[in-house]
């Protein structure tokens, strides 16, 4: 999972076109901008495997939240980006941030996800400064020895 994170004074983003992925939306949103203020914004890629990482996403943009003090977090998920091998498909990437948004929003963080596959138009006033901006990336990591099974002479397979 990737995670790049902007604090903005304000931001607005508005739906325009449905992408090739784009999960059913009324049509009545579309043109309609929706603004926020002093908020965290969050393009999230999703790759495989990120289902196991969400409390790593959900510590670090909790962080993130209270070194900015932001007010709101404004989720723009995809999975169109990662590397082709490493793409989720949409109904795990849609997993991997309604799991982000629900665990944000249970620890009192107020969260709005935007619609996932549709195209979107946004203009946002960011700041700038060491926790403003931020990549955060959460390599998937080897299975851990309690995880994994020895199989033969120097080899290791996954229990998962």
């Amino acid at each position: 999972m990737r995670i790049l994170s902007q604090r903005c004074r304000t931001f607005t983003y508005t739906v325009t076109t449905a992408g090739p992925c784009a999960v059913p939306l009324d049509v009545a949103i579309l043109g309609i901008p929706h603004p926020f203020t002093d908020c965290l914004v969050l393009h999230i890629g999703v790759e495989k495997g990120d289902d196991a990482r969400v409390g790593d996403a959900v510590k670090s943009v909790r962080r993130i939240i209270a070194k900015t003090a932001a007010t709101d977090a404004v989720i723009n998920g995809f999975s169109h980006l990662a590397d082709p091998a490493q793409r989720g498909d949409v109904p795990m990437a849609m997993g991997v941030l309604d799991a982000l948004t629900e665990r944000l929003a249970d620890k009192g963080t107020r969260v709005h996800l935007m619609p996932f596959g549709w195209n979107k138009r946004w203009s946002a006033e960011i700041l700038d400064g060491e926790w403003e901006q931020r990549m955060v990336h959460l390599p998937h990591r080897a299975p851990a020895l309690a995880d994994a099974v020895f199989t033969g002479p120097g080899t290791l397979s996954s229990l998962s």
